[in-house]
Formats: C-alpha cells, sequence, structure tokens
C-alpha cells in the first residue's frame, strides 16, 4: 500500500534486522512502522533502542490486536502513533503523513 502510494520502503524481517537497517540508513528514514508482536524483538523493545539511536525517530506502532499495554505509554516513550490491522489505506495513509509531518 505505502509503495503504491508513492513512499519508499523498506522491510525487515525482525526488530534486530529493523535495528542493523535503521543503523545503516538511518539519514535516509523518515518513518519507521513496528508491529507489537514481532519475531524475537517486541515492537515496544524495538520503539525503545530506535530512540537509542535517535532520539528524534519517527515511529509508527501497528498491531492487529489491542495493545497489551495503554496506547498513552507508547506514545510517552516515543511513539508518533498507532494504526490499526487490518489497514485501511486512508487511514493507514493519513497517520503515515501526520507522522512524518508533524501535522
Amino acid at each position: 500500500m505505502l509503495s503504491r502510494a508513492g513512499y519508499q520502503v523498506i522491510a525487515a524481517a525482525n526488530g534486530d534486522d529493523a535495528l542493523q537497517i535503521y543503523r545503516r540508513q538511518e539519514k535516509q528514514i523518515d518513518l519507521v512502522i513496528l508491529d507489537l508482536i514481532m519475531p524475537g524483538m517486541s515492537g515496544k523493545k524495538c520503539l525503545e533502542e530506535l530512540l537509542r539511536i535517535n532520539s528524534r525517530a519517527k515511529v509508527l506502532i501497528a498491531s492487529g490486536y489491542s495493545p497489551y499495554e495503554p496506547l498513552e505509554d507508547l506514545m510517552k516513550k516515543g511513539a508518533r502513533g498507532f494504526v490499526s490491522k487490518p489497514y485501511k489505506i486512508g487511514e493507514l495513509l493519513r497517520v503515515v503523513r501526520q507522522a512524518i509531518t508533524g501535522d
């Protein structure tokens, strides 16, 4: 969906891969979308690690389940927003645009 909307997308298999990619390409990455439940490392832990690398990183949290901890806690940790799965294209694009631009 994001590629069709004109965004360049880099996929990672898990949180550890996402952190390695982010370390190598931080300057080219405008936004990271993390699932709460990922192989190996949770989305919450990956969010914390990304923000250690760059405290101004823009990160969205996604989940098909209700967050296992209050969404406010994730936002306080530094997430820029939340998007529910299954994604609705209009909602996903709106949340992505808001996270990137700050609108």
